[in-house]
């Protein structure tokens, strides 16, 4: 139910940071499959983490015009997957990566997420959107967006 386009646009980038976080987060598993999106060493799945963070912060301002009964647990699963980034820079290299297996966000950790995005709820309070959308016109995708268009 949201039409501002600015907040469109913040869920789509939202969507690409989960997505990247996912990428990283599944090169062992898309290997097994024949399946590569990012080179299997370390410093790629790094600078898609990296990458990633870019996009959970340009998504904040948006989620400020989401209904309000949706926005807590956007806000909730924004910072669980953000989470799972930092899980992943923790391994440090390939070997422990590798070693990890699929990495997951541990309950606690969940929990402390969910608390700190009260805070995040309350910050919405005071982001100007208007103004974070001028800071937030990125361009790295270099296309115009159908923002109608359902992906």
């Amino acid at each position: 139910k949201v039409k501002d386009r600015q907040s469109l646009r913040c869920a789509l980038d939202l969507g690409v940071a989960m997505q990247l976080t996912n990428i990283a987060r599944d090169v062992i598993e898309d290997k097994t499959r024949n399946r590569t999106y990012i080179k299997n060493d370390f410093n790629s799945i790094s600078e898609t983490i990296f990458l990633a963070d870019f996009f959970y912060q340009s998504s904040l301002p948006g989620i400020k015009n989401i209904p309000i009964f949706s926005r807590f647990a956007i806000l909730v699963a924004r910072r669980i997957y953000k989470r799972i980034g930092y899980e992943i820079l923790s391994q440090k290299n390939l070997e422990n990566y590798n070693n990890a297996g699929k990495i997951y966000v541990s309950f606690l950790f969940k929990l402390i997420e969910t608390f700190l995005s009260v805070f995040d709820f309350i910050k919405l309070l005071f982001i100007n959107s208007n103004e974070q959308e001028e800071k937030n016109e990125h361009r790295i995708l270099h296309k115009e967006i159908n923002l109608d268009e359902r992906i």
